[in-house]
């Protein structure tokens, strides 16, 4: 299928995320138009391949000649698969689904952690408006479908804060310190602001740096954040079979307070005023974690 011309752009990769199985089933799809204000716009980085699409219609991406966006075709790029993803324009998102049958896919936002979507898997791009779609060739080449979707309308008002919503994550009522919710902003700041390798959970001694603390201060704040939340069920922060080892659990932690929306940018912006005082006066005194 077809659609309109758009000026492309250029495209950075991320690490792996998480993805949720998604039931397929073929639907009826109108003909493309041109581009919109409720229109989606993909293009191939560093190659010729651009589309417009609205909600309802789909985007194919591949080898093959009667895929929508060809990649891994020029030269050829057998590592690739021929049928690689198809890109689902819904009401307020893209469903990106993985038709390869062996081939893993990336979804890259320009800001925060990246999804792998496994073969036959599928993830939205929710929260993100502008993201890359990643496949990776032989001997580690990239192909980058880079999508802009500020044409769909918000799923939510435009005033709430983005973050990482995918998986869902119940949340129990887990009550934390000023202190605490100060050191888990701390660990999950580059999360948040940053794309590509760099967006990770930071170190004991980032997080410590940044509130003017000891790197053993801040890995004990984390160890009782963690016990606190493995007693509400929370699992996979502490180990079970070597309670004393240890582990780095500095990820998932972080993981799940961005995605149980327990720390978003918005506490980011609150704490920067502290977090320059803090950087300022090390032996400034907080209150007890």
């Amino acid at each position: 299928m077809r659609g309109a011309d758009f000026p492309g752009r250029t495209a950075r990769m991320g690490q792996m995320g998480m993805t949720q199985q998604v039931p397929g089933g073929a639907t009826s799809q109108p003909p493309f138009g041109e581009a919109q204000s409720a229109a989606v716009l993909f293009s191939v980085a560093e190659g010729t391949g651009r589309r417009a699409a609205r909600p309802g219609q789909e985007v194919t991406v591949g080898r093959s000649r009667t895929c929508d966006l060809r990649v891994a075709h020029e030269p050829e790029d057998d590592h690739v698969s021929r049928h690689t993803a198809t890109l689902r324009v819904l009401a307020d998102c893209v469903l990106i689904r993985n038709v390869s049958s062996s081939k893993l896919l990336t979804l890259r936002p320009h800001t925060g952690a990246a999804r792998t979507v496994e073969p036959g898997a599928a993830t939205t791009s929710l929260p993100w408006r502008q993201f890359d779609v990643v496949v990776t060739g032989r001997f580690g080449r990239e192909y980058v479908v880079q999508v802009d979707a500020r044409g769909l309308p918000p799923s939510r008002p435009e005033t709430e804060e983005e973050t990482d919503s995918s998986p869902t994550v119940v949340v129990p009522p887990i009550m934390l310190t000023p202190a605490q919710r100060r050191l888990l902003t701390a660990l999950c700041e580059p999360l948040l602001t940053r794309s590509g390798p760099e967006a990770s959970a930071a170190t004991y001694r980032q997080v410590a740096e940044r509130v003017g603390r000891r790197p053993g201060y801040v890995r004990n704040v984390f160890k009782q954040v963690r016990e606190k939340l493995d007693s509400h069920g929370v699992p996979g922060l502490v180990s079970r079979e070597r309670p004393d080892a240890a582990e780095d659990f500095r990820l998932p932690l972080a993981m799940w307070a961005i995605r149980s929306g327990t720390i978003t940018r918005a506490d980011l912006v609150q704490a920067q005023a502290w977090f320059t005082v803090a950087e300022a006066d090390p032996d400034r005194e907080d209150e007890e974690a």
